[in-house]
């Protein structure tokens, strides 16, 4: 799987890249959420630290971001997080799942 790494308050998109068998993945038609949470097995949705709706960037090459706000990327420490792809019939597959982890930065304001 893929940990993400992130610096506390970086607001850039996360890219993720969808494949199969190594090739990227049309994936038109399809909605993406990425939710990242302080358990790994979490019971409830109500402890979701962020859950982002995801941007094609092109459907038929597979890339798909999701924008942060500032609020959203003022975190610190380590978190879980997993990526569900809803195709067009609306079945739903956990395409990736990790560690997610925030990092201190230097700079606290431009």
């Amino acid at each position: 799987m893929t940990i993400i790494t992130r610096k506390r308050g970086d607001t850039y998109p996360i890219e993720i890249l969808v494949t199969s068998e190594d090739l990227p993945l049309d994936v038109s038609g399809c909605t993406f959420k990425l939710t990242v949470d302080p358990s790994k097995a979490p019971t409830v949705d109500t402890n979701n630290v962020i859950a982002l709706t995801g941007s094609l960037i092109t459907g038929e090459t597979g890339r798909v971001d999701f924008a942060l706000t500032d609020e959203q990327a003022d975190h610190l420490g380590k978190y879980y997080y997993d990526v569900q792809m809803t195709d067009g019939d609306g079945k739903i597959r956990t395409i990736m799942a990790d560690k997610f982890v925030w990092v201190q930065d230097i700079t606290k304001a431009l």
